[in-house]
Parts: C-alpha cells; sequence; structure tokens
C-alpha cells in the first residue's frame, strides 16, 4: 500500500498518536446543485464526485498519483442483522491511481469503479485487512491509509 506523504509542519511522531483533526464544512445549496447534477450526469453518486475531487486536491498537494483513503461504509447484509438494534460501521480502502493527467471525468470514473468494487466487498472486516497488511507497516503510521474521507448529507 502507498504512503500518503501529506506535507507536514512538524515531524512525525516516532509512534503513531492516533491525534488527528478533521475538517468540517457546509456546501452552499447552489454548489450542491451542480455537484449533483454532475453526478447524475456521470452516472455516479454525490459521495464519488466529492471523493475524485478530494483524491485530486491530495495529489495536488503530494504529487502521488496513487492515492488511498479510508472511508466507513454502514452495513447491515447478514439478515439475523436486520433486527438488531445499533450501528454497524466497516471501513472500506480505495485505493485509485489518478496518473496520466486525465481529465475529471476520467478519474471520477476510475473512483466509481473502485467505490463500486469496494461495495462488493463492503463485508470483509476492517480488522482483518489490517492484520494482512500489518506485519509491512511501520509504528508511525495507520497500515492502510493517511486520510479518512466521510460525506454526511442526511439533515440535522
Amino acid at each position: 500500500m502507498p504512503t500518503l506523504e501529506l506535507p507536514t509542519v512538524r515531524p512525525r511522531p516516532s509512534r503513531q498518536s492516533h491525534r488527528g483533526d478533521r475538517e468540517i464544512f457546509q456546501v452552499e445549496a447552489r454548489v450542491s446543485n451542480q455537484l449533483r447534477h454532475l453526478s447524475q450526469r456521470e452516472g455516479a453518486t454525490l459521495f464519488m464526485t466529492l471523493l475524485a475531487a478530494f483524491k485530486i486536491l491530495l495529489y495536488h498537494y503530494t504529487l502521488q498519483a496513487d492515492v488511498v483513503v479510508g472511508t466507513p461504509i454502514a452495513s447491515r447484509k447478514p439478515a439475523e442483522l436486520e433486527p438488531l438494534i445499533g450501528l454497524f460501521v466497516n471501513t472500506l480502502v480505495l485505493r485509485t491511481d489518478i496518473s496520466g493527467n486525465p481529465s475529471f471525468r476520467e478519474r471520477l470514473g476510475r473512483v466509481k469503479n473502485v467505490a463500486l468494487m469496494a461495495y462488493t466487498r463492503q463485508d470483509m472486516p476492517f480488522a482483518k485487512l489490517v492484520e494482512e497488511f500489518q506485519r509491512h507497516h511501520e509504528t508511525r503510521r495507520h497500515p492502510l491509509f493517511q486520510v479518512f474521507f466521510q460525506l454526511q448529507n442526511t439533515p440535522a
């Protein structure tokens, strides 16, 4: 798995601290409607469109075309989980190669394909993925991704 080398103000600690940060913002209704229209036109979801834009932003800061991002997904696929109360969330690892100077439409297509493939495997326990990659990772970083992307588009 490639490691995303984001520019930082301070050096990375020798051990992972889990003290990340987050950026929360709202998108104006006009821009949101334009993004939804673009998504529909491309046969993608709003999540896929925003993730493609986010991956382009990460490329801008890192010049790394092989970008890995984590994202949550809620799932109740096994029928025996349907009547249970609670939130069942798994983490997907979305790796996209955006090399070759493609257009935004092509990058969105790549992100869409990766997301759809990941959705078909969403029941793979995240802990199992970490276990598989753990033997090849350093303790200063998460073994699968350094950036987490989440879209919350439900009313408050």
